[in-house]
């Protein structure tokens, strides 16, 4: 068994299969839970590593985790990250969200988002003086009442934003495009909850990635 610096405790996948499908320079290992079919999978290529969804997984695979984070496309596929290092409690949101099964395959719809933030967080209450996280985003057509809350640190939120428009803009993902969400760093994934404390590696305000 292996256990990803996340928490979560992953037996280490049988690797013969994915490096046939990449090739042993690509491929160093993958990671997932085997008992639970929706959990997030941890990819490492060349020493950089990526969380994705599950389902999004075939789509990673489309290209090594340096080409995804340096030109946010991943074969036919466009890309957003989101870099634990910054924002832990962002990602931990995004990572529990992927474990219950919300996709990690988005579609922007900035049109959407008074509309999906209200749904998602409009009665929320912080308990430390954070704020309301939701995932999906609410600037997706996956977003609103159906997203999974969480209170974060309020200059993660600020970073986010700065992050998800800055991601659109470099990958040039257009209204009505679909986008894969991976997590960056993942070893920095906050391990519990926010209880009051910014506890991010690098804490920037109004982050753009």
């Amino acid at each position: 068994m292996a256990r990803a610096k996340t928490g979560l405790f992953l037996p280490v996948l049988a690797t013969a299969g994915l490096v046939a499908y990449f090739g042993v320079d690509t491929v160093v290992s993958a990671v997932t839970d085997a008992f639970d079919g929706s959990d997030p999978v941890l990819l490492e290529y060349d020493g950089h590593r990526l969380l994705v969804g599950r389902d999004g997984v075939t789509k990673a695979k489309q290209c090594s985790a340096q080409v995804a984070l340096d030109t946010r496309q991943c074969g036919d596929v466009k890309v957003v990250v989101i870099d634990a290092a910054r924002m832990p409690f962002i990602a931990r949101n995004i990572q529990l969200a992927w474990g219950d099964g919300i996709t990690s395959i988005l579609t922007r719809n900035s049109a959407k988002q008074p509309t999906n933030r209200a749904a998602a967080c409009g009665s929320f209450v912080p308990k430390h003086g954070g704020s309301c996280d939701e995932y999906a985003f609410a600037t997706t057509d996956e977003g609103g009442s159906g997203a999974r809350t969480e209170e974060v640190p309020l200059r993660e939120q600020r970073c986010q934003g700065g992050a998800i428009t800055a991601g659109y803009a470099k990958a040039k993902i257009g209204q009505g495009d679909s986008f894969l969400v991976v997590i960056s760093n993942p070893d920095k994934v906050a391990t519990g909850p926010f209880g009051g404390s910014d506890v991010a590696a690098e804490r920037v305000e109004q982050c753009a990635l």
